[in-house]
């Protein structure tokens, strides 16, 4: 379903409505950039480096859509969903629009209507911008201040007196009680919000309003006769008005704020940047520190599953069956991930075993006909119909420790963990290695090995020598950061090892043929730039 201004109120409500009884959400974004000229992420960037990178690139460009899928239980089933597919268009209100070449040629290519974006975009706000707005268009509600205004020029005294003189007058007048309003002083804000202070206190059943002049700052307040009947019915009516301008100036954020206040799982698909955009646009500016973002993350979505992370795991990457385990997915791409596990959920039925199945509801079905890759709707409803081909094994694996709140950092060693420490993807001991231009993996293989046996000479051999001779802590696999640097993951267990190449290197003056070694837990604290992280931690290089 399209979501623009003109149906926005309705599926705000129905979003609202309907959270309560929602199983899971799933998110996803289109944005209009995610890169920025001169800054270039590495492989070997720390995850508070990489955070501070793309809190950069969220905070420079704008969200295009917003797609929101909710997806509740069918009944009593465990395995029937129901789904709901919301693709919000997001288009601000003021400021500037930022966008990136690439990005518009790509979101273009896949249907993008841009005459839609612009013309019928919802606004959206921060928690903050909407505080002010609220405290602007209903100051009954906040707190009196606690200092009344003292007027000091004696002209505005005197202006003032005449105002409410002339008003107690017109008031008690029998002759004049037929008359409906009365105009009582034309003033700037400062002298009407002191007047409003006085009139509050000396006639709170007074209905005053303030009607603007030609002259830009200047109001007219008026005073309305009104029956009790009408005063109530008045009231009603302004409080209807300003719900709906409240309502629609805070747009998205609205939707937002109720996914964060229902605490339901999020689920999305390499969703770091997701997070991140949406939170910079409709929560608060991102937090510098990169804990500080996880923390704050954390607060509003509690639990948080990236269905492509998922896919990357042991637990789903592997197709068993009769003979060898083979790849499930060609790619990790939502798209393949997707179909794959659709695929395997049809051929099940089809040997008349239950599977996980998906329903689109009333008013949803555009998605069951046609795909729309990269809306952000459509992709967060097959975000959310993979999960749900996911959850029941994900479950029965005691998924809420495993998996919550981890997260791919795309081309990293790293993923992200909102609820701690950031874990490597590859378990073991890491050996960082510079010097390696011009060299392929075989030549630095061939001299590491050269190492590592005079390593094992001076210890005397290895109490993990295997029968024929070979230690298995001297294995390793190579994994590149950049043409001159790699890392050698070893084991786990193999600290000693590790330390033993890097004393080795320094006892020949820091170099062997050319090649400089360092404990990888040293060089990937040194690429920390968190200003939360204390200087005497270290990045975990092992399980």
């Amino acid at each position: 379903m399209n979501v623009t201004k003109s149906n926005f109120p309705d599926v705000a409500a129905e979003i609202e409505r309907l959270l309560p009884t929602a199983e899971f959400v799933a998110i996803d974004e289109e944005m209009t950039g995610i890169f920025l000229p001169g800054l270039q992420d590495f492989v070997g960037d720390a995850p508070s480096t990489r955070y501070s990178k793309m809190r950069q690139v969220a905070s420079n460009y704008s969200v295009i859509q917003f797609g929101v899928a909710l997806f509740a239980r069918q009944g009593e089933a465990d395995d029937r969903y129901v789904a709901r597919a919301y693709n919000f268009y997001v288009f601000p209100s003021a400021g500037p629009v930022n966008m990136e070449a690439s990005s518009v040629h790509f979101n273009s290519k896949n249907g993008m209507d841009w005459n839609v974006w612009i013309r019928e975009g919802i606004p959206y706000m921060t928690r903050e911008q909407a505080a002010r707005l609220k405290l602007q268009l209903f100051p009954e509600e906040a707190a009196a201040p606690s200092k009344r205004i003292q007027l000091t020029s004696e002209a505005d005294i005197e202006n003032t007196s005449k105002a409410v003189a002339s008003l107690k007058d017109w008031l008690s007048d029998d002759a004049r009680g037929d008359e409906k309003e009365f105009e009582i002083i034309t003033a700037n804000g400062y002298l009407r919000r002191f007047m409003h202070e006085t009139l509050r206190d000396d006639f709170p059943d007074l209905v005053v309003e303030s009607r603007p002049t030609k002259i830009r700052g200047l109001s007219t307040m008026v005073a309305l006769r009104l029956t009790e009947a009408e005063r109530m019915e008045r009231s009603a009516k302004l409080r209807a008005e300003k719900e709906a301008e409240f309502n629609m100036k805070v747009g998205v954020r609205r939707v937002f704020a109720a996914l964060a206040n229902a605490k339901k799982p999020i689920i999305g698909h390499a969703c770091l940047y997701d997070l991140m955009f949406a939170f910079s646009h409709f929560e608060a500016s991102l937090p510098e520190s990169f804990a500080d973002f996880k923390q704050a993350v954390c607060e509003l979505f509690p639990t948080v599953y990236d269905t492509q992370l998922l896919a990357r795991s042991d637990l789903f990457k592997l197709k068993t069956g009769s003979g060898e385990p083979q790849q499930r997915f060609k790619s990790f791409a939502l798209g393949e991930v997707h179909r794959v596990l659709q695929e395997e959920a049809a051929a099940t039925k089809a040997e008349g075993n239950e599977v996980v199945e998906v329903a689109l509801a009333e008013g949803h079905e555009r998605y069951a006909t046609a795909a729309a890759y990269h809306e952000a709707g459509f992709d967060a409803y097959i975000t959310g119909c993979a999960f749900a081909y996911m959850a029941r094994h994900l479950l029965a694996n005691q998924g809420d420790m495993r998996f919550n709140g981890r997260l791919v950092l795309f081309r990293n060693f790293f993923n992200v963990n909102l609820h701690g420490e950031d874990e490597l993807i590859i378990d073991g001991v890491y050996l960082h290695t510079r010097g390696l231009t011009g060299r392929n993996a075989m030549e630095f293989t061939t001299v590491l090995q050269s190492i590592l046996k005079n390593v094992r000479t001076k210890r005397g051999g290895s109490e993990m020598d295997t029968s024929d001779g070979k230690a298995q802590e001297d294995s390793f696999q190579i994994r590149w950061i950049d043409d001159d640097s790699a890392f050698a993951i070893f084991p786990p267990g193999a600290e000693e090892v590790v330390a033993g190449v890097c004393q080795e290197a320094q006892a020949a003056g820091g170099h062997v043929d050319g090649l400089s070694f360092l404990p990888g837990a040293d060089w990937l604290q040194s690429q920390t730039t968190d200003p939360a992280e204390p200087s005497k931690k270290k990045a975990r290089t092992s399980e």
